[in-house]
């Protein structure tokens, strides 16, 4: 059997798991007849010597940048790169053969990634004025392009790289805050809230409709849409309960991730099911934190939280278990 075709087996049948179309012991009946001895250690190797590849090439293009002194001229150098890598990264992505099914759209996702970095590069050159305003724009553009690139082509990689692009460009950010500290924040948590609830549900008319008709040669797409709607949805309320916000929003929070959980029973799938167990983990948590941090010694406040998360993931196995065995 052909590698791409032991991949897409292989893709299938973890999703029929996770959709809760099979139960455990039928998927690791099925997993090992497509799945192939050395394959990790193959991709990884694979992947390491690609990105060592790529991280040499940058750093002589960075060296000939700094000789030069000019933004235009490593503007110039990264956009070459980029259209280099799309050229090649199509064409083996798009090869009949599927020789290269995972070096293909790698390439492509790096020359995207390329081409964000070109236009940045352009905007310093062109005297750099209104930064807060130019990122988010340059960000939902290059976006926009991996989108296009992601359909016109079938790759799931680039829009993943367009999906982040895109909440990134909205409002969401991190970086890192020095002495090994990292920080977070959304600007606007309601809007992104709004718009991941969207993308939700774009995600799941994609997944259970389009990709059954119209679409179904773009298996994979709305799977990605609904984890990072999820993703940025939590995440947005989780920000909006911090720092002595109303009691609303805390409960809105709980709510949410008990109605993802429900969602996920209904629906079979374990996407909901997982990213509602977590969150609302990460509230009650985060509740007991502003509760009793303060008012118990840290030895206290961590045993106690961790016997209350054995408790709390012992109650969710059972229920799983009690429920498994009401199905069957």
């Amino acid at each position: 059997m052909r590698l791409i075709n032991r991949d897409v087996l292989t893709r299938e049948v973890i999703d029929w798991h996770q959709q809760g179309l099979i139960d455990r012991s039928l998927l690791d009946t099925l997993l090992p007849r497509y799945e192939t001895q050395g394959r990790f250690l193959a991709a990884l190797l694979k992947w390491l010597g690609l990105f060592a590849l790529f991280q040499l090439g940058l750093a002589v293009l960075v060296f000939i940048a700094m000789m030069t002194e000019s933004a235009a001229v490593a503007a110039v150098l990264l956009g070459g790169v980029g259209a280099g890598l799309w050229y090649f990264g199509v064409q083996m992505a798009t090869d009949p053969q599927q020789r290269h099914p995972f070096t293909g759209p790698v390439l492509v996702t790096a020359s995207l990634a390329a081409a964000f970095g070109t236009l940045v590069l352009l905007h310093v050159a062109a005297g750099g004025e209104g930064e807060d305003q130019a990122i988010p724009i340059l960000l939902l553009l290059t976006s926009a392009l991996a989108a296009l690139t992601a359909y016109r082509y079938r790759l799931r990689w680039p829009l993943l790289l367009g999906l982040l692009l895109f909440f990134h460009g909205v409002g969401a950010w991190h970086a890192y805050g020095g002495r090994g500290a990292y920080f977070a924040d959304i600007q606007d948590e309601r809007l992104m809230a709004g718009i991941a609830l969207v993308t939700i549900f774009l995600g799941v008319w994609h997944e259970r409709r389009l990709e059954n008709g119209l679409l179904r040669r773009y298996v994979g797409f709305g799977a990605l849409y609904l984890i990072f709607g999820l993703l940025y949805l939590n995440l947005s309320l989780w920000f909006l309960t911090l720092f002595g916000k109303p009691l609303d929003w805390v409960l809105i929070f709980t709510g949410a991730g008990i109605a993802q959980i429900v969602v996920g029973a209904r629906l079979h799938d374990a996407r909901f099911t997982g990213f509602g167990i977590v969150f609302l983990a990460i509230d009650l948590y985060t509740r007991f934190f502003e509760h009793f941090w303060d008012r118990l010694s840290a030895g206290v406040f961590f045993l106690l939280a961790g016997a209350l998360a054995m408790v709390f993931g012992f109650a969710c196995e059972r229920w799983g278990h009690i429920s498994l065995e009401r199905r069957s």
